[in-house]
């Protein structure tokens, strides 16, 4: 498979040419057809001859496609890095800060730190021990 290999792992004829195919569909797809659409814009050629030209090299050649399917991955790599922290930045700032000081100021403690005992010297809560034939009948 694809996912686990770095841009300058070696790939084969078969990945190449899906990359290709792939590649013109989106592109036909995005530029040639829903962008157009949504903007109100006449249809133009260049996607279509675009993905012609890049659909007849994945197919006749695909080799020649390796140095654009790794730039292309190289850029995936760095949007994939950017994105994420991107997405967690906002995750943790936009959903778990706030969370936090609501309950704060609601005074919920998720996991049971204030003992409200000071001769305690642990927060350990003992378990409770169960029956023998509690997996019996689980449901």
């Amino acid at each position: 498979m694809m996912m686990n290999k770095t841009p300058d792992t070696p790939t084969t004829q078969t990945e190449l040419r899906q990359f290709g195919l792939l590649f013109s569909a989106i592109l036909v797809a995005l530029f040639g057809v829903l962008l157009p659409w949504v903007l109100g814009h006449p249809f133009p050629p260049w996607p279509w001859a675009f993905a012609a030209i890049l659909s007849a090299v994945a197919l006749i050649l695909p080799p020649v496609l390796t140095p654009f399917y790794r730039a292309w991955m190289r850029f995936g790599l760095i949007a994939g890095y950017v994105n994420t922290r991107i997405i967690m930045f906002v995750l943790y700032y936009v959903v778990f800060v706030p969370l936090g000081i609501f309950m704060a100021l609601v005074g919920r403690d998720a996991l049971s730190r204030k003992t409200g005992d000071t001769t305690r010297e642990s927060y350990r809560v003992a378990s409770s021990t169960r029956d023998r034939d509690h997996f019996e009948r689980p449901y």
